[in-house]
């Protein structure tokens, strides 16, 4: 940053704060041992003691008041300090992080990472739009493992996409929440006492503090405003359709195990019934008065084990055709969940990217409206 880095800045702000508070406690000590001996020197006033004992209690209560100027003027110089890192140091970081145009590292500027999210959102958004089809070779051949590994992976991202988001703005929300609070400190009362034909004793106080706390009071209510909510909500929509997809995937891929089940099955069905039929046919009948009987027994067999596989081979049709709704009902989630439930993330992050690139653009704005405002008077 051209008026260097925000986080040495913070760091000589602690170290200064924390000597002027240990300056401002050895003080408020001094102060309370001073309070004491001018006690103590009062009482033996009071009591006519001698004269060495009172001018070296005397000396004490001067030394002391001594050490409480020094304090105070040691104090003051922190504070004077600590007031021109504010200044010339602090708010021209935030309002360069706002901005962003005399940037060097554009990746710091607000403005300018909005500008690109929200370009980003748009390109992504139409991309989604406009598809009508998968291309991709494996789309609308049936589910595997890897298929449904590949769904819970994006699931996983998008939950990490949507953790990120809401820390990212929640740390936003605490940053500029303890900076509004810390320059809070800065605000001195200026009270007017109300004139006498105000028959009131209320006097009336109005608040001066640095410029930069404006900009954080204004950025810390811009930031409860923003649609933050239908992100959250367009990504919980979205995953919930990938948890969707993810249970079709597996029960496609259920059906798919039955079908191949069955049709093993009738594989083998087919294969003894062809090896009984060649024995059936094969071996003689030696008692020829049997032989119209047996025939006729022999082909009522066959008949059973030919009806059966009638059977089994139309269930295996039956089941094929519930494979093939499986995965026409597969391709119908995984199309409509990406055009719908992913357009409806992107739709919701360009609003999101909208509101944040105003938001930014009215602080930097309401500042310089601002300066303006006080180089004119």
């Amino acid at each position: 940053m051209n008026s260097g880095s925000h986080s040495l800045t913070l760091g000589r702000l602690y170290a200064w704060e924390k000597k002027l508070y240990e300056e401002v406690k050895a003080g408020d000590n001094t102060r309370k041992l001073y309070e004491r001996k001018c006690s103590q020197l009062r009482n033996q006033d009071v009591k006519g003691d001698d004269g060495v004992t009172i001018d070296k209690t005397r000396a004490a209560v001067k030394d002391l008041y001594s050490r409480i100027l020094v304090a105070i003027r040691s104090a003051e110089s922190i504070s004077e300090r600590i007031d021109k890192l504010r200044d010339e140091e602090l708010q021209p970081q935030i309002i360069e992080l706002l901005h962003g145009d005399i940037c060097i590292c554009i990746l710091c500027s607000m403005m300018t990472m909005w500008q690109v999210m929200l370009e980003s959102h748009e390109i992504q958004n139409k991309i989604m739009f406009e598809v009508k089809l998968f291309t991709c070779p494996t789309y609308g051949k049936f589910s595997n493992n890897t298929h449904r590994l590949a769904t819970l992976q994006l699931q996983t991202e998008l939950q990490n996409w949507r953790t990120c988001f809401r820390e990212y703005l929640t740390a936003q929300k605490q940053y500029v929440g303890a900076l509004y609070s810390w320059l809070s400190k800065f605000i001195v009362p200026e009270v007017e006492l109300y004139s006498k034909s105000r028959n009131t004793s209320q006097p009336f106080q109005t608040m001066n503090g640095p410029p930069l706390l404006m900009i954080c009071q204004d950025w810390f209510n811009f930031m409860d405003k923003l649609p933050d909510k239908s992100v959250y909500f367009a990504m919980k929509s979205f995953s919930k359709d990938l948890h969707s997809l993810w249970t079709q995937q597996g029960k496609e891929q259920e059906q798919k195990r039955k079908v191949d089940s069955l049709s093993k099955e009738l594989d083998r069905k087919i294969l003894a019934f062809q090896k009984t039929e060649n024995r059936v046919f094969e071996t003689k009948i030696p008692n020829l008065e049997l032989c119209e009987l047996e025939v006729d027994h022999r082909a009522d067999y066959l008949k059973e084990r030919k009806d059966y596989l009638d059977e089994l081979r139309a269930k295996v049709e039956q089941e094929r055709g519930k494979h093939q709704s499986c995965m026409q009902e597969t391709q119908r989630i995984t199309l409509n969940g990406f055009q719908t439930g992913f357009c409806r993330v992107f739709e919701a992050s360009i609003e999101f990217a909208k509101a944040s690139l105003k938001m930014y653009r009215d602080l930097v704005s309401n500042h310089e409206g601002s300066q303006q405002e006080g180089g004119s008077r």
